[in-house]
């Protein structure tokens, strides 16, 4: 299995409602990423607040914040979603005063590239389920299923 891959992180973001603008955060989950980083102690792979800027010159009009992705060459997802989680497990508590204090959603990311019959192996151990409990994590996936590589690159392009 050399060409799909899958990869993972952890992520922070406004709650609200989806009008014809795209996400619209609420009030109370407007928040300044940087508020993040520093009570959490974990540098962001991504990350922007309502009114940033989009490369397209559009306002965010919500905030964001991602970390702890691992890309870590497996095509297991639980090993992956475990080392997501393994420098978030100690910051339950923390996590849980964030969502007190902003209106914000928790979501571990899954992003699956398949490559025709390649397949990784899904699954979910206790210690995820546990942390995603703890703190009201949902697990999504965003998959990419290709024939071929001709296929993918067509897409893409």
């Amino acid at each position: 299995m050399d060409k799909t891959h899958t990869y993972t992180y952890f992520g922070i973001e406004s709650n609200g409602q989806i009008d014809s603008r795209g996400l619209v955060g609420n009030k109370r989950g407007i928040f300044n990423p940087d508020d993040i980083t520093n009570v959490l102690g974990i540098q962001p792979i991504r990350c922007w607040k309502k009114g940033d800027k989009r490369r397209n010159d559009t306002e965010y009009l919500f905030s964001s914040w991602d970390a702890e992705k691992s890309d870590i060459g497996r095509l297991d997802v639980e090993a992956q979603v475990l080392d997501t989680i393994k420098n978030l497990k100690n910051k339950i508590s923390i996590l849980n005063d964030i969502k007190e204090q902003y209106d914000v959603n928790y979501v571990i990311m899954v992003v699956q590239s398949i490559y025709g019959d390649e397949s990784p192996l899904i699954g979910f151990n206790e210690d995820i389920i546990e942390f995603c409990y703890l703190t009201g994590t949902t697990i999504n996936f965003d998959t990419y299923i290709y024939q071929d590589e001709e296929e993918a690159s067509q897409r893409i392009n």
